[in-house]
């Protein structure tokens, strides 16, 4: 059975979202499937890319409200069916997760966590979370003010990193840098911010799809080998790690996570030891990266979600590959762009040419 499935995230540029390689991904595995891309501008790269949605709607953005998003969706539905939902990117998930009862009248699932467990994995929350565990977080404080953040910073030597509640991470040196963190990160994203202690080292992450239940239906490791200036992981490699997945594992089901996420660590330098710097509520920017060689995760979700019997795959990901981030340009028609600009929405072809 054909199915239409709408995934969000389109940007694919120096700091690129998820949404093309879950693209990628289920175009991997069904044939047939009809992909609409979600786009809250006109210049998200994935939107004229070859081969990727076949259609594009301009959304609200979730500052909008959840009743923006549902007045937009009723539009699409009354044009076309939508079975599945992938939101990629963290601000949309709580809203989406308030309105999975007002989706599933209209047709659409999804596989989102609990309220509770989305809540615990907040960056401000990790100490509590990882109590009785086996991991650590480095030290860290949720401030909301220049007084508090000055007194946080007072516990910690340079250099330190300042934190997002959603996106940003800002490495500073010094007490100006500090102040001009905050305050950027508060214009942008709102608060807390987290002031966090700077731990050396090299960083891993563990991408899954959970089943509700305290468990994972599969999953894949990595250790980061290439690094963006923002510490974006342009280069990995899968690692077979068995400290770090029972560190994985016990915090997906202290959490009795459901759907996708993304794990990050960090292994201090000096004592081998791995902190958890975040929990990422949706799959990561490199998920296409395991399909490409059989270990579809994004696929793992949809079988999962529509009850369809899924190729059989390990717990794990098989070691012995890696990936590297690789650059192009993607061209377009300025008369496509209008026509985005002015309609909200832009019908294309499997191949990603514009019809």
């Amino acid at each position: 059975m054909k199915r239409t499935i709408a995934v969000t995230g389109l940007n694919a540029g120096e700091n690129p979202q998820p949404g093309p390689g879950v693209i990628r991904s289920l175009r991997r595995r069904y044939r047939d499937v009809r992909i609409i891309g979600l786009a809250y501008g006109t210049l998200e790269s994935a939107i004229y890319a070859e081969n990727s949605a076949d259609m594009i709607y301009q959304i609200p953005y979730p500052s909008a409200g959840i009743d923006a998003l549902l007045e937009r969706l009723d539009y699409m539905l009354a044009r076309e069916p939508i079975d599945l939902l992938i939101p990629t990117l963290d601000a949309e998930i709580q809203p989406l997760i308030g309105a999975q009862a007002e989706l599933a009248k209209r047709g659409i699932e999804m596989c989102l966590p609990s309220i509770e467990a989305f809540h615990a994995r907040s960056k401000e929350r990790l100490h509590e979370l990882t109590e009785g565990t086996k991991t650590s977080v480095p030290k860290s404080t949720s401030v909301f003010s220049t007084a508090a953040l000055a007194k946080a910073a007072a516990g910690m030597r340079y250099p330190m990193m300042v934190k997002g509640p959603y996106y940003d991470a800002r490495k500073v040196y010094t007490q100006d840098e500090l102040i001009s963190a905050f305050h950027a990160i508060m214009g942008e994203w709102g608060g807390p911010v987290i002031v966090q202690e700077f731990v050396s080292g090299e960083e891993f992450n563990i991408a899954a799809v959970c089943d509700g239940e305290g468990g994972m239906m599969a999953s894949c490791a990595i250790r980061k080998s290439v690094r963006s200036e923002k510490g974006k992981g342009f280069g990995g490699i899968v690692v077979d790690d068995p400290e770090l997945t029972c560190m994985g594992k016990q915090l997906i089901e202290k959490l009795n996570w459901n759907g996708p996420c993304e794990l990050e660590f960090i292994q201090d330098e000096t004592d081998g030891r791995y902190y958890l710097l975040e929990i990422n509520p949706r799959f990561p920017a490199w998920i296409d990266f395991p399909s490409t060689f059989g270990y579809n995760l994004p696929a793992v979700l949809v079988d999962r979600l529509t009850g369809a019997d899924s190729p059989s795959i390990p717990a794990q990901c098989p070691t012995g590959h890696f990936f590297l981030r690789h650059s192009s340009d993607i061209s377009g028609r300025i008369e496509d762009l209008g026509r985005l600009s002015t309609f909200g929405e832009i019908s294309l072809a499997k191949t990603g040419a514009v019809q």
